[in-house]
């Protein structure tokens, strides 16, 4: 099962959401990470071997973030006139349309009526 680590520039109700599929959702504002840094927020996603999902684009940055070196990171680049609704609705068709076993490890970006995925080589470590 997946395990997602919601960032809190997401929608509040994403990690129920993501629940209701059947993924292992938690939002960092339940875990006492609100407010926290994104090396904090990161940190904590990989002692728990769990992918973040956030609209920060920081964590799409692959030199600061490279493949190999996290367990997953779902981008989430939809525009910031969205309103929660559209965001909530993007996210549940990616995660009704995505092969999950490829978040692993690997950098998605999700944008308005598609995806992609960066997947890390074989040469590349996988996070830890």
């Amino acid at each position: 099962m997946l395990r997602i680590l919601v960032d809190e520039d997401m929608p509040r109700p994403t990690g129920g959401l993501l629940q209701s599929l059947g993924i292992d959702a938690i939002d960092l504002r339940d875990v006492g990470l609100k407010g926290a840094t994104d090396a904090e927020v990161f940190g904590y996603a990989q002692k728990q071997e769990m992918i973040i999902i956030s609209r920060d684009k920081e964590f799409g940055n692959i030199v600061k973030y490279p493949l190999g070196t996290h367990h997953g990171i779902i981008w989430v680049n939809l525009p910031y006139t969205f309103i929660r609704q559209q965001i909530l609705d993007a996210v549940k068709r990616f995660f009704v349309e995505v092969e999950r076993n490829k978040l692993l490890n690997n950098l998605t970006i999700l944008e308005v009526g598609r995806y992609r995925i960066r997947e890390r080589s074989l040469s590349e470590p996988v996070g830890r």
